[in-house]
């Protein structure tokens, strides 16, 4: 690897049996449509990732390194997206190493992502990712995430999927796109989200344009601990084709579910920690799909967790499910 791995990183990764060099997105090909090629793969943003396979343990292990160049820090968001990214891609190649249909996409129907360390100033992230569990269609993958040159970990992860024919596919898209609904996004006694806490929600990630998702209008009631935005989602955002990447749909619920949690409980945005972040997915969202709603609210409530549950709908469908464990601490806490 380009970089120089932790000592104890370095023997995890020599441990790998019969480990093989792969292209990064090998299997689906490049395309500025999807959210890595077209977003982040930037000279000022992420270096080709480093991908190496292990078909006897089912391991995919590499390297996510950011450019010195980016002058933002490396989100926790962007990381559960690299981890939605890559336990896809190891999926797909379990998948088509056990069935000889080769005629499905995969999709994520569920992800946990569990925080140990704060990311801190990292720039360069090793990870390994092992298929633990194969049957039929579903493929279950967990993940780790460290500091590259520090050694520490930084996440664990467990990944769901399940593969559909492209006709199921076709079929569920064409659902999908026929539904339009006007955005009723209003809750009692609420106050509006302001224009500039639109705009900052509309960037998603730090490193992004604004014209990634639109956030049209929202309301807020810290009484009733409830928050309601209308969002559109805008080009280039792939990850599945058709469809909005999985990662993009967590963080819009994160970004969300994190004002909520500032505005209710006047943590500092800079004091917000996230220690667990568990995403359902019942349903693919279109790309550059519109009058779409996040409804977010505090699930419960105790001196030293909130939990808050969103949602991403559009109208009776039910796209994305996001419930964050955010822990409340001191300022010289690790986490």
């Amino acid at each position: 690897m380009n970089v120089p791995l932790h000592p104890t990183l370095q023997t995890r990764f020599a441990s790998l049996p019969d480990l093989v060099p792969i292209e990064f997105h090998a299997l689906w090909g490049h395309s500025t449509a999807q959210f890595l090629d077209g977003r982040m793969l930037q000279p000022l943003i992420l270096h080709p990732p480093q991908y190496t396979l292990s078909i006897p343990s089912r391991t995919l292990a590499g390297l996510w390194t950011f450019t010195p160049k980016l002058s933002t820090f490396v989100q926790e968001t962007t990381l559960l997206t690299m981890i939605d990214d890559v336990t896809g891609e190891l999926a797909y190649h379990v998948y088509l190493a056990t069935q000889t249909d080769n005629k499905h996409i995969g999709f994520t129907v569920n992800l946990r992502v569990d925080k140990h360390t704060n990311v801190d100033v990292a720039k360069e992230f090793y990870f390994e990712a092992r298929a633990v569990d194969v049957e039929g269609r579903k493929v279950c993958i967990e993940c780790r995430v460290f500091d590259a040159r520090a050694g520490c970990l930084l996440m664990t992860a467990r990944a769901m999927f399940v593969f559909m024919s492209f006709a199921q596919v076709s079929k569920k898209s064409k659902d999908t796109q026929s539904v339009s609904h006007a955005v009723h996004v209003q809750i009692p006694g609420s106050c509006n989200i302001g224009t500039a806490e639109l705009r900052s929600l509309d960037r998603v990630m730090n490193f992004l344009p604004p014209d990634t998702v639109t956030h049209s209008r929202g309301f807020i009631n810290t009484h009733a601990q409830a928050l309601v935005v209308g969002l559109d989602f805008g080009p280039n955002i792939s990850g599945p084709p058709i469809y909005v990447h999985g990662g993009i749909l967590a963080t819009v619920l994160y970004n969300a579910s994190a004002l909520l949690f500032a505005k209710t409980t006047k943590v500092e945005d800079g004091l917000i920690n996230a220690s667990v972040r568990d995403v359902n997915y019942y349903k693919g969202v279109p790309l550059e799909c519109q009058n779409t709603v996040i409804e977010a609210r505090v699930e419960t409530q105790d001196e030293k967790h909130v939990v808050v549950f969103a949602k991403l709908v559009q109208g009776s469908h039910v796209f994305t499910t996001l419930k964050t464990t955010f822990t409340l601490q001191s300022p010289h806490s690790k986490l």
